[in-house]
């Protein structure tokens, strides 16, 4: 995979509608409603675009950051060695933007894929998250029949140990 300097980014794709997220930073996201729901105002009408999966980090509060990961044609079955990278690269992220924080990734677009297909990239995403010590909160999909979530909702990322007191749904 290729790593890309911000100069040479294609200005055409998934990530031209990002000046929603300005208004969008710092809401709390403690849910997967509230993830779903954050993440479908962010995508807007990428959601019936081609497959693309995008990511965003969550501070050690669960707020929402300034920042937003979205890669255009996410292939629809999922290579290992593309989600290892990946993570590699979120877990800098959150090194230096974000210490205690999360991610959230979202699989986008109106792919012609099944829930197999999905749940084949969520376990993907979740076995690079895990061996990459990146807490990965959710895993959902925006796609033009609605919001899904494919990973439940992980209080602070992935630490293991359960919440007791759960997240309040919507």
């Amino acid at each position: 995979m290729a790593r890309m300097t911000p100069r040479h980014w294609d200005a055409h794709g998934p990530d031209d509608d990002l000046a929603d997220l300005a208004g969008l930073a710092g809401t709390p996201i403690r849910s997967p409603t509230e993830a779903s729901r954050v993440l479908r105002l962010l995508v807007g009408p990428e959601s019936r675009g081609p497959a693309a999966l995008w990511c965003v980090l969550l501070d050690a509060d669960d707020r929402l950051l300034p920042f937003v990961l979205a890669i255009s044609d996410r292939p629809l079955a999922p290579d290992a060695g593309f989600a290892d990278l990946l993570c590699d690269d979120l877990a800098s992220l959150l090194e230096h933007h974000a210490v205690g924080g999360s991610v959230v990734a979202a699989l986008v677009g109106d792919a012609d894929e099944d829930v197999c297909d999905q749940l084949t990239w969520s376990t993907a995403l979740e076995r690079s998250a895990e061996r990459a010590g990146v807490p990965l909160a959710a895993v959902v999909t925006v796609g033009p029949h609605g919001p899904t979530v494919l990973v439940p909702w992980t209080p602070s990322g992935c630490s293991g140990e359960p919440d007791p007191g759960g997240w309040p749904e919507g």
